[in-house]
């Protein structure tokens, strides 16, 4: 539980700064979440696996149907004018952007890559707001975060039989730090190792 917790939490370092290892998310004495520690290099990553793999900005803006989409941005480009400049010159503007709208659109469509960089976009906005990116976390991932716990405990009781048995046989002080130090790292791995493989399902 708590090694999940970590994982997310604290958002901002919590502790002294005396000593941090740049892109650690542990100091001397402090601790980040690790998601949030690695924010910038996780959110590069996630960004270019959905654009690189998943998402083409060319593809999709190419499938708008550019006096729809003029006619959905009319509303909104109006009401931003009024509000900039004046009733006045919104209802003078009201025929030019009828027909300069399409025509905007038609130039996005054949030029957007080089007028919105995706990719900074989004990675700027899980930088600001580290929060985002470990929400985003969780939510996709609960149900197996919650198997990580659970399966920890279950692991945890097994090998605490076997560390009972152990101090039964050979009651040494000893066995107890060791056998614990075993349990936490065996449980750990096994429950790591579920959480992310097999990558296709077993029978």
């Amino acid at each position: 539980y708590a090694g999940v917790k970590m994982l997310f939490y604290p958002i901002d370092y919590a502790g002294t700064s005396w000593i941090r290892w740049e892109g650690t998310p542990y100091g001397v004495v402090g601790w980040q979440g690790v998601v949030p520690a690695r924010t910038e290099a996780m959110a590069s990553r996630l960004v270019d696996i959905v654009v690189g793999r998943l998402l083409s900005v060319t593809e999709t803006f190419a499938r708008l149907e550019p006096h729809r989409t003029a006619e959905l941005l009319r509303g909104p480009v109006e009401a931003a004018v009024r509000e900039e400049c004046g009733a006045a010159t919104a209802a003078a503007l009201r025929p030019l952007l009828r027909a300069a709208l399409p025509r905007i659109v038609r130039s996005l469509q054949r030029d957007i890559d080089d007028m919105l960089d995706l990719r900074g976009l989004v990675l700027r906005a899980f930088v600001r707001d580290k929060a985002v990116l470990v929400d985003l976390f969780q939510e996709v991932g609960r149900v197996e975060l919650d198997f990580l716990v659970k399966s920890g405990f279950g692991l945890g009781a097994l090998l605490g039989i076997g560390q009972a048995a152990v101090w039964v046989l050979r009651p040494m002080a000893w066995t107890l730090p060791a056998a614990g130090a075993a349990v936490g790292y065996v449980t750990n791995w096994l429950a790591i190792k579920l959480l992310f493989e097999p990558a296709e399902p077993v029978q």
